[in-house]
């Protein structure tokens, strides 16, 4: 009887005291220690959402652009890649920043992005560099102009990105 008894002991101390004390006995986190890494954790990812000011975040900036004007370089300056889409030279870019939808290798899904990404900002228009050929919808001479115009972007193209003519 002393042993049952010991038993029945054991298990109501077990049962309200909780589990921190079994595990402190087997080395395993207690509710303590886990409330501490949830707050590192925390800590880490508060630390991180806060962007430094020259990265290109929609979330920097709650203006919303009106109607924007169209800064698609004008045809005269787009080359004909065979399959009848219209590239415009990179050296043909007459604004700093592009709002930009897409980066392709295919003139097939260019085409398919021009017409996907109609009526966001401004006509969207492709042009050409590093072996590859981008879909923008904006062109703008600040980073504070593009950055309003991601903002209003991201409600249609969420993968949409601020690209900046070197």
């Amino acid at each position: 009887m002393d042993k049952k008894m010991l038993a029945v002991l054991a298990l109501a101390a077990a049962l309200t005291s909780g589990c921190d004390w079994i595990r402190a006995k087997l080395d395993m986190p207690t509710s303590e220690d886990i409330a501490k890494k949830k707050e590192l954790i925390a800590k880490k990812e508060a630390a991180a959402a806060t962007v430094a000011p020259d990265t290109l975040k929609a979330s920097d900036s709650v203006a919303v652009v009106s109607e924007a004007e169209n800064n698609a370089p004008s045809q005269s300056n787009t080359v004909n890649t065979g399959s009848g889409l219209q590239l415009t030279p990179r050296s043909g870019l007459d604004k700093t920043y592009y709002i930009i939808v897409g980066a392709f290798k295919t003139d097939e899904l260019v085409s398919k992005s021009l017409k996907d990404n109609e009526g966001i900002l401004e006509t969207p228009f492709a042009f050409s560099g590093n072996g590859l050929k981008y879909v923008a919808i904006g062109g703008y001479e600040t980073l504070e102009e593009a950055r309003k115009a991601l903002v209003q972007a991201h409600a249609k193209a969420p993968e949409a990105w601020v690209w900046k003519k070197k």
